[in-house]
């Protein structure tokens, strides 16, 4: 990528991260936990397009110029919904607030900031650490469905 489409990708990057109300710490934190890197100098030309679509994905109201395809990695490794609702369902079963989630999300994930810039992985360790939490407080981690049917059948074991 030449220099110019560069520097206006890195600009697009900043403005989309002021959008989504980050400050400094806030972004180069959310850019830690995408890559593994802080600093959007280090992004390959491929990895600031994924982290601009990704910032897309988040809310922000940026264009892209045509000549940036949308990269493939992109959607393929963020949480499915189910994961998420997982998470949701859990942490409120746990009644963690969303500051304790976003603890427990980082001692989890080994420093991922919040929920929102999981990958599948990621999203599976909260999970299975939610489920751990969850069961050590006699607390029933299966979902409503779940529980619904194994009382319509009756084999309610909870």
């Amino acid at each position: 990528m030449d220099k110019p489409i560069r520097k206006t990708l890195l600009g697009l990057a900043h403005k989309a991260a002021k959008q989504l109300g980050w400050d400094e710490d806030l972004r180069r934190e959310a850019q830690l936990a995408f890559n593994g890197k802080p600093s959007l100098k280090d992004y390959t030309d491929a990895e600031l397009l994924a982290w601009l679509w990704r910032l897309k994905e988040w809310g922000a109201d940026i264009g892209i110029p045509l000549q940036c395809s949308v990269p493939a990695q992109v959607t393929r490794d963020r949480p499915t919904r189910a994961q998420i609702a997982t998470i949701e369902r859990l942490a409120a079963s746990l009644g963690l607030s969303e500051q304790a989630l976003t603890i427990f999300v980082r001692r989890t994930t080994g420093g991922v900031g919040a929920v929102q810039w999981l990958d599948r992985r990621g999203a599976s360790a909260v999970i299975t650490g939610l489920e751990r939490w969850a069961r050590g407080k006699g607390i029933d981690t299966r979902s409503k469905t779940a529980q619904a049917l194994d009382i319509l059948l009756g084999e309610d074991i909870a």
